[in-house]
């Protein structure tokens, strides 16, 4: 997961919907795609005319995020989204990443993730809980960027960590398991952050699922070409 097959991280493209994401989530966004691979492009869309955007100048060069300006055409509320859609399919056919990061709450994007996918490509959704299923369904991960800060807030007051629900984690294991018992930890999250609202491995003292998963005694958790798997001992 995030390493290729020739132990090289995968390169991701953060592709950022301005009209749909707020500002202060940038930095998460950034942040938990660099756990996941290597970030070569950064963008916002938006109308950058708009005093509404003010906020994401400071943004835009603290964290090196190239602003694509989108004039709304005939008013349409939909212009960003279909720029952002025709560049994703640019850079997809030009094979420059590995990955996508589609940052936006809006279901619009659910059919461009589809596609991605379908080239063989991840796709990574931020965005908060109002997300429909069909959108969050449609992406290899989903991180909810709103209970997220409330997690990194809580986590900021308080040096006590939580007990790692064991009981759902081994009971995911069990529903996505395969060949041997072994079970992909993209697809183990995907089931976690459903039952368990604002799941992340942060609550419990670790960056990512799979050093969360290794330091549980029952569980075993193991990485190739083809990701990170995990299974009950």
């Amino acid at each position: 997961m995030g390493i290729g097959s020739q132990g090289q991280r995968d390169r991701l493209a953060i592709l950022i919907d301005a009209d749909n994401i707020r500002p202060d989530f940038v930095p998460l966004i950034i942040r938990e795609a660099s756990a996941i691979g290597t970030i070569i492009i950064k963008r916002v869309y938006g109308n950058f005319g708009c005093p509404a955007m003010t906020a994401w100048q400071p943004l835009v060069h603290k964290h090196a995020v190239s602003p694509v300006h989108v004039a709304p055409a005939a008013r349409s509320k939909n212009a960003s989204d279909l720029k952002l859609a025709v560049d994703a399919m640019d850079i997809l056919h030009r094979g420059r990443v590995d990955g996508f990061c589609i940052a936006s709450s809006d279901s619009d994007f659910t059919s461009l993730a589809s596609r991605i996918r379908e080239d063989g490509l991840s796709v990574y959704g931020f965005g908060e809980k109002k997300a429909s299923e069909a959108y969050v369904n449609s992406c290899n991960d989903f991180f909810y960027c709103d209970l997220l800060l409330k997690e990194d807030a809580k986590a900021d007051s308080s040096s006590s960590k939580p007990k790692p629900p064991l009981q759902e984690i081994l009971a995911a294991i069990d529903e996505t398991s395969r060949e041997g018992g072994w079970a992909h930890l993209s697809a183990v999250r995907n089931v976690l952050n459903k039952r368990i609202q604002g799941f992340h491995p942060r609550n419990y003292g670790f960056k990512a699922l799979l050093p969360f998963m290794e330091d549980i005694p029952s569980l075993e958790c193991k990485s190739n070409g083809g990701g990170a798997y995990v299974k009950r001992k």
